[in-house]
């Protein structure tokens, strides 16, 4: 007699032969996570329901995390959507988009091993695209343009070449101009929470430049998500900048997270406060700037700076230099999934004065192309944004 049930016989037949069942799929559950988000909360329901039918069951073929983010990538770009995007664990934008929603995604903290610089990679490799003003980098001599070839004497990975050597000196070879010899650098990289470092590279970023005869005021926000930035650059309006003839904000870029309160900085219908003493002393000041603003962008602008830019140019209050934003403007939220990655998804449409920039972006009134690769330091598109400002200075 058959000691099986009838309904597991199958399973005593495989147990009978020494077959076994398969492994299960550790990636199947966290890719039906994201189909699942997708079809419930995508901001186009109808295009998320029949991506969400078309990619069931597609995280079952990945056999990594890193093929598993691969792929799941490749699925997300066919919704053509801005903030739509997943970030692997340990990877530059899973830390970054964690720090910036450290208390929606209740962690209690958030922290990564850097160097003080943003890289940009190209078909031609990594280059060093923004040095943090007083960060590692900087002290150790980095420059904007150079291509990192190694890492310790090993070839260049941005996500783990540093990792475990927060301070240790470092050895990093760049090459300064094509097909010079390498140079070798020594950094000391730093465990830091990403948001307090961008609070960091603004603070030490703002300076007055003499340009062309004008004093030119210069902030560099690489995030500006977040209140905190917003209260920051005010402040320096208000005092480090007080004495200069016209700012220029670099939006080149970082992260947006800009809101609409960012433009009352600007605001010229702001009152100006005249307070008067019992000696009939008169002082005079301003809660807004009013004077020449200048905005560098590119294409890497996006979000809340995209729709400070579109704003600030449309009501005259700024000029526009460098490239065309990114056109990245949906709104996204970010769904941490059970492998730990975090699904960042685009979950409502967003206009600007009835204007949707979306794939379109804003474009600048002074076109100036980068020049990143073996820049020696040089920076064209801030020099022109410079002469803009001061050009500015006087006109009604």
């Amino acid at each position: 007699m058959n000691a099986c049930h009838p309904v597991v016989v199958l399973a005593c037949a495989l147990l009978a032969t020494g077959a076994h069942a398969a492994a299960p799929a550790p990636y199947l559950k966290p890719g039906e996570e994201v189909v699942g988000h997708v079809r419930t909360r995508f901001y186009d329901a109808k295009k998320g329901e029949a991506w969400a039918a078309k990619h069931q069951g597609h995280g079952a073929a990945a056999t990594d995390a890193q093929d598993f983010a691969r792929r799941t990538n490749a699925a997300l770009a066919e919704l053509n959507a801005s903030h739509t995007v997943l970030y692997p664990r340990g990877s530059v934008g899973h830390t970054a988009l964690s720090a910036i929603f450290q208390e929606f995604l209740k962690l209690p903290r958030v922290e990564y091993t850097s160097i003080g610089a943003d890289l940009a990679e190209t078909p031609e490799g990594f280059f060093v695209r923004h040095v943090f003003a007083a960060g590692p980098a900087s002290r150790a001599g980095l420059l904007r343009g150079d291509r990192v070839l190694s890492v310790e004497g090993r070839p260049f990975r941005p996500l783990d070449s540093f990792e475990g050597r927060a301070g240790r000196p470092t050895r990093v070879s760049v090459e300064r101009s094509r097909g010079a010899a390498p140079i070798t650098l020594t950094v000391t990289p730093r465990k830091v929470n990403p948001k307090a470092e961008w609070l960091d590279v603004q603070r030490a970023s703002s300076r007055i430049v003499e340009h062309a005869g004008r004093r030119i005021a210069y902030q560099h926000l690489y995030s500006c998500a977040g209140t905190e930035h917003q209260e920051l650059l005010h402040e320096a309006l208000m005092d480090t900048f007080v004495a200069a003839d016209a700012l220029v904000i670099d939006f080149r870029d970082g992260w947006g997270g800009c809101n609409t309160d960012f433009l009352h900085l600007f605001n010229p219908l702001v009152p100006f406060f005249t307070s008067i003493d019992r000696q009939g002393q008169r002082g005079t000041r301003a809660t807004t700037w009013r004077k020449p603003v200048v905005l560098l962008v590119n294409g890497n602008s996006r979000s809340g700076k995209e729709m400070v830019a579109q704003a600030l140019k449309k009501h005259g209050r700024a000029t526009l230099v460098g490239q065309r934003t990114a056109g990245a403007v949906l709104a996204g939220t970010p769904l941490r999934l059970s492998n730990g990655d975090l699904l960042y998804l685009a979950v409502s449409d967003v206009e600007v004065d009835g204007v949707r920039l979306e794939g379109r972006g804003v474009p600048v009134d002074v076109e100036v192309p980068d020049a990143l690769p073996y820049a020696a330091g040089k920076d064209p598109q801030l020099d022109r944004a410079l002469g803009v400002a001061a050009s500015t200075v006087g006109r009604k």
